[in-house]
């Protein structure tokens, strides 16, 4: 049996332990609660049809059956739910848009997931702007990743997996299988920080709302428990680890320009940073010149929908030797 070492208690690096240990792996992560992570701002959306377009991202209807599965099990097991599913709305920005999602709904894969079009003067009853309207954006859940984070943990420390701590490459580590899933501290890393990463820090806002509809014009409303919600994000590659800005909050404010954010108290106001990479694919396989050192990582803001496909995917590469498909494999860089 192979000892893994997992550096990095992030969804990651979580989701991945459980699904070795699931195998059968023996498993030690280790945690050092660093500062500006991404899971622990996350608000854990997961959603199906992205960017100006609605387009549906690539593997899809994989990830999502990923999802249901993974979560599911771990639900079952640890008595407690944190993936749910969400009525989703998509706040046209343009008649243009609104157009989009009707020619979508008879695409063969974009159809699953465009609903019903709610017009203009059924979201003013609620206060909301949306001139061009809403489309309900079908098989749209929210995970609570703080506590899946939390009973992950709870779980690891039950079993003797789990290490709070600094990793350090010593000579007793030399032939462990060591996989790191750090988060955008990968850039640190001398064995890889030559990959194109593209970190990328993140603003959130939790407001006191009685607003309970999910939301996004490509800024989100995601109600969190009674009577909150978050919202946000922003996006900035410079300043990765200054923390919450006066400059984002005014941003967040802007483009959620369908509520009126001003006239909600404001509870919290927090950042964190994603390991983005530059094809906006996530970096996962061994080092080329080191066999027994792994990545697992990059996968932005998107990790909530594809960590669970993607870690299935590198476990069957640790276990099975069975081949990361290319589009996300660390060899597609020399």
């Amino acid at each position: 049996m192979n000892e893994y070492l997992i550096v990095g208690h992030g969804l990651a690096g979580a989701v991945l332990a459980h699904q070795l240990l699931e195998r059968g792996q023996k498993v030690v992560v280790i945690e050092g609660n660093f500062t500006h992570s991404a899971s622990g701002v996350s608000v854990g959306l997961v959603n199906p049809l992205i960017g100006p377009k609605l387009n549906p991202p690539e593997k899809i209807q994989e990830c999502l059956a990923a999802n249901q599965s993974f979560y599911h099990h771990c639900e079952q097991a640890w008595g407690k739910s944190f993936y749910k599913p969400i009525s989703f709305h998509r706040i046209f920005k343009s008649k243009k848009q609104q157009f989009i999602w009707s020619i979508k709904q008879s695409d063969s894969i974009a159809g699953l997931y465009t609903g019903k079009f709610l017009s203009s003067e059924d979201w003013e009853k609620k206060g909301l702007y949306a001139p061009h309207g809403t489309g309900l954006t079908k098989s749209s859940y929210q995970l609570d990743v703080s506590s899946f984070l939390q009973k992950s943990r709870e779980k690891l420390q039950s079993v003797d997996a789990w290490e709070s701590g600094s990793f350090s490459d010593q000579t007793g580590c030399k032939k462990m299988r060591v996989i790191f899933c750090e988060g955008f501290r990968v850039i640190e890393n001398p064995l890889f920080k030559y990959l194109p990463f593209a970190p990328a820090r993140g603003e959130v806002l939790r407001i006191h709302t009685e607003l309970k509809d999910s939301l996004s014009n490509g800024a989100w409303h995601l109600p969190y428990h009674r009577e909150e919600a978050f919202v946000g994000s922003t996006w900035d590659h410079q300043n990765l680890m200054c923390g919450p800005t006066e400059i984002g909050k005014s941003e967040i404010f802007q483009n959620c320009n369908y509520y009126d954010l001003s006239r909600q108290p404001l509870l919290d106001h927090f950042s964190g940073v994603r390991s983005g990479t530059k094809d906006r694919n996530p970096i996962m396989g061994s080092h080329p010149k080191l066999p027994n050192r792994y990545l697992f990582n990059g996968f932005g803001s998107r990790g909530t929908s594809t960590i669970p496909y993607y870690s299935r995917k590198m476990v069957d590469f640790l276990i099975n030797q069975k081949t990361i498909p290319e589009a996300v494999n660390l060899s597609r860089f020399k």
